[in-house]
């Protein structure tokens, strides 16, 4: 069994978030990697550090280099009995996996010590009882990794000490999985400083094209995606003509502005209702939450 101190655990996480940004674009990312410190017991492994080392793209330590690895390791560390067993490096936004690249990486380790993993880390993966992590070795016979059970010195909220982490580094304020989304009115729902409303004209031309539009107001540059059905109510004096339900629709911004543009007609003496339905909102890492419906009536 693997255990990892719920300090380390943040000191890399940090490492990771300083190096991917919520508020900007993912292209900005960058890859981070670090050698993972711990002492060996058996058949148990005990982190006791992850030294940060780079980032990029293709960063990594080649375990041969042994002036560069062993430079990083006092002798006071040695001495207390702390080896090198393992590495760490993240996929941010990327998901959680081994690429032909880290494996051959992790046989290397491997080739140090048999016990030696590997551990890859996507803070976008978090939730209040996942670590968004996994650990790995790769099996010498198949050369295919597998993953390796590990455990903490004490419980851990995961979303919680990621969001206190964003809000230290990038001023980010109360996580929105804390709020409750507030109806302003049938058209228009308020998350926090989350906005999301149906905007269209309040005058129309009959048989004249009119534009309804989807608009999101983000307090500030993030990571937002918008999931909902869309359904078309038609009436013709107050009594339903036809009802068009359409797929499910999604769309991800990194700013304020309109998501979308509905465009109808109507004759002289017919109503149109827009109903969105199923709505939900995810912001970066944050978990989905359900909306209420919104509409917006054309009579």
């Amino acid at each position: 069994m693997i255990e990892i101190p719920k300090r380390i655990y943040e000191k890399f996480l940090r490492f990771a978030l300083e190096n991917a940004n919520p508020l900007k674009s993912r292209k900005s990312w960058k890859e981070c990697i670090g050698l993972v410190l711990g002492r060996i017991s058996d058949d148990n492994l005990f982190v006791t550090d992850i030294i940060p080392i780079g980032t990029g793209s293709s960063v990594f330590v080649d375990i041969t280099d042994y002036e560069k690895v062993f430079s990083l390791i006092s002798f006071e560390r040695i001495d207390k009995g702390e080896v090198i067993i393992g590495w760490a490096h993240t996929h941010p936004g990327l998901g959680l996996f081994f690429s032909g690249t880290d494996i051959n990486t992790q046989l290397s380790y491997q080739g140090m010590h048999p016990k030696s993993f590997g551990l890859v880390l996507d803070p976008t993966q978090i939730q209040s009882d996942f670590s968004g992590f996994n650990i790995y070795r790769v099996s010498e016979t198949t050369k295919r990794p597998y993953t390796v059970e590990y455990n903490f010195d004490e419980p851990i909220n995961f979303e919680k000490v990621n969001n206190l982490l964003k809000s230290e580094l990038f001023d980010i304020k109360v996580p929105l999985a804390e709020l409750e989304p507030v109806i302003i009115s049938k058209s228009e729902i308020e998350w926090g400083e989350i906005i999301l409303k149906l905007v269209g004209p309040s005058e129309i031309k009959y048989r004249k094209r009119f534009f309804i539009y989807l608009e999101l107001q983000l307090p500030y540059r993030q990571y937002a995606r918008i999931d909902y059905q869309q359904n078309v109510h038609r009436f013709k004096n107050n009594e339903a003509r036809s009802t068009n339900e359409e797929n499910y629709f999604f769309h991800e911004t990194l700013s304020s502005g309109t998501l979308a543009i509905f465009s109808y007609t109507i004759d002289k003496d017919e109503q149109i209702k827009l109903v969105l339905n199923d709505i939900s909102i995810t912001i970066y890492s944050q978990e989905m939450r359900k909306l209420p419906q919104l509409s917006y009536e054309i009579k």
